[in-house]
C-alpha cells in the first residue's frame, strides 16, 4: 500500500522539527542552487566590491543577469537559460522591483483594455480578468505573503509564535480573509475608475491606474530591504533565504534611488509631476510605518511580511488615484471654510457632511489607538519574554 504524503505534525527524520509542507525535505531549497560555498563566496565578492570586472559590456551583463533574476523571481515567465535564482543578485536586484512591477502593469492594462474596449464588457469583468492573469503569471506570489502575514499577525501572541505560524505552509482563517478582502477590493477599485484614457499628465480610468500600483507599490520592497534588518527564516526555504540576510547589503542607496526615480518619473508622465510626488511620500510613509511594525513585530523584515506590504501599498495607491479629485476637493473646501472672511469658521465647517466623516474618522482612529495603548495587552517583547519562561518552566517540570 503506497505511503500517503505527510501535510502536518509529522516529524521530519527523527529530529522532532514539524512538518508542515508535503515537499521533501531538501525539494525547495535544491531549486536552482548549485554549489552553496560557492554562493556564499560570491556574496562576500559582492559585499567586498571584488566582482568581476572587464568594462562596460561586464557591467551591463551584471545589470541584465541582475534584473532576470528578479524577473525569474516574481514571475512564472521563462528567463535565460543562464538565469538562477542567485541571492546576491536577487538581492541586489530589489532596486528593478519598481520596473517589473511597470512591465507587468503595461501587461494587464493591455487585457484590461481588450476586455474592457474591444470586448465591450464592463469595467469590473475586465478588472477580474487582469487579475486572474496577475496571480497566474506572478504565481500568487505577494499574495501568499499577504496570507502568510495575516495568519502569523492575527493568530500569533509572541514573536516566536508570528514566526513559526508564517512558515507554515497551511492557510489559516485570517491569511483567507485577507487574501479575499485583498482580490474583492482590488476588482471594485479598478472597476470603478472605468475605462482607460490615455492622455500625457492626465490619464484617468483602471489602464493607467494599474501600471502605476504596481510600480509604486513594489518600491516599499527595497526601501524596507536598505532600512531595516532582514530576519532569518525557518522552514522548507531557509537554507536559501539564509544567505538573504547577508546580501540584503547589496541594495544600497543608490539603487533604491533609482528605484525611487523611476517610480516617481512613470507616475509623473501619466499623472503629473504634484500628484506623482504625493503619492511617492505616501507610499514610503506606508513603507516606514509597516516598517516600524515590522520591527516590533518580527525583529525585521521578511519575504512574506515584505509581500503583504506590497500588496496593502497596492490598494493604497489605487485608493488614493481613485479619490485623488475628491481628496483635493475636501482640501479646498477646509481651506476656504476655515479662513472665509477672515474669520475662524470651524462650526459651519463641521455643518459640511464631507468634512464631518473626515473628522469622524479621525477621532474614531485616535480613540481605538488611545484604547489599544492604555488597556491593550503587553508589550510584544514582554509577551516574549513571558512565553519563553513559561515554556521554560514547562520543560523543568518535565524533567523533574
Amino acid at each position: 500500500m503506497p505511503q500517503e504524503a505527510t501535510t502536518s505534525n509529522d516529524t521530519n527524520n527523527g529530529t522532532g522539527e514539524s512538518r508542515t509542507t508535503v515537499l521533501s525535505p531538501g525539494i525547495v531549497e535544491a531549486r536552482n542552487q548549485s554549489n552553496r560555498q560557492e554562493i556564499s563566496d560570491e556574496i562576500k565578492a559582492f559585499l567586498d566590491g571584488t566582482t568581476n570586472g572587464g568594462g562596460i559590456t561586464a557591467v551591463l551583463k551584471s545589470e541584465f543577469r541582475t534584473f532576470f533574476t528578479i524577473w525569474m523571481f516574481i514571475t512564472r515567465l521563462p528567463s535565460p537559460s543562464w538565469i538562477d535564482l542567485h541571492p546576491g543578485y536577487l538581492m541586489r536586484g530589489m532596486g528593478f522591483f519598481p520596473v517589473a512591477g511597470c512591465i507587468l502593469g503595461l501587461m494587464y492594462a493591455t487585457v484590461f483594455d481588450f476586455v474592457n474596449i474591444s470586448l465591450g464588457l464592463h469595467s469590473s469583468i475586465a478588472a477580474s480578468f487582469l487579475v486572474t492573469l496577475g496571480l497566474y503569471i506572478t504565481g500568487c506570489f505577494h499574495e501568499d505573503g499577504l496570507a502568510d502575514s495575516a495568519d502569523g499577525v492575527g493568530g500569533g501572541w509572541s514573536k516566536s509564535q508570528i514566526l513559526k505560524i508564517m512558515t507554515d505552509s497551511r492557510v489559516g482563517t485570517f491569511g483567507c480573509a485577507a487574501l479575499c478582502m485583498f482580490l474583492l477590493t482590488k476588482v471594485q477599485l479598478l472597476g470603478q475608475m472605468g475605462t482607460s484614457n490615455w492622455q500625457l499628465y492626465e490619464c484617468s480610468g483602471a489602464g493607467p491606474a494599474i501600471i502605476v500600483s504596481q510600480t509604486v507599490a513594489r518600491l516599499s520592497a527595497p526601501y524596507l530591504i536598505r532600512t531595516r534588518d532582514y530576519v532569518a527564516e525557518v522552514g522548507p526555504k531557509s537554507p536559501f533565504y539564509i544567505f538573504m540576510v547577508e546580501a540584503k547589503y547589496l541594495v544600497s542607496w543608490g539603487r533604491l534611488v533609482i528605484a525611487m526615480s523611476f517610480s516617481w518619473a512613470l507616475a509623473a508622465i501619466i499623472y503629473g509631476p504634484v500628484f506623482s510626488t504625493i503619492l511617492i511620500m505616501a507610499i514610503l510613509l506606508l513603507a516606514h510605518f509597516f516598517g516600524n511594525k515590522g520591527d516590533y513585530l518580527l525583529g525585521g523584515v521578511m519575504g512574506d511580511y515584505l509581500g503583504s506590504v506590497i500588496c496593502i501599498c497596492e490598494i493604497a495607491t489605487l485608493t488614493l488615484i481613485s479619490t485623488r479629485g475628491d481628496i483635493a476637493d475636501t482640501y479646498l473646501t477646509i481651506r476656504d471654510k476655515l479662513f472665509d472672511g477672515g474669520h475662524f469658521q470651524l462650526i459651519d465647517l463641521y455643518g459640511l457632511s464631507r468634512v464631518r466623516a473626515t473628522f469622524h474618522f479621525i477621532l474614531l482612529v485616535v480613540g481605538l489607538k488611545i484604547w489599544v495603548t492604555y488597556v491593550g495587552p503587553k508589550d510584544m517583547y514582554d509577551r516574549e519574554t513571558e512565553t519563553a519562561t513559561t515554556s521554560d518552566e514547562n520543560d523543568k517540570d518535565k524533567d523533574e
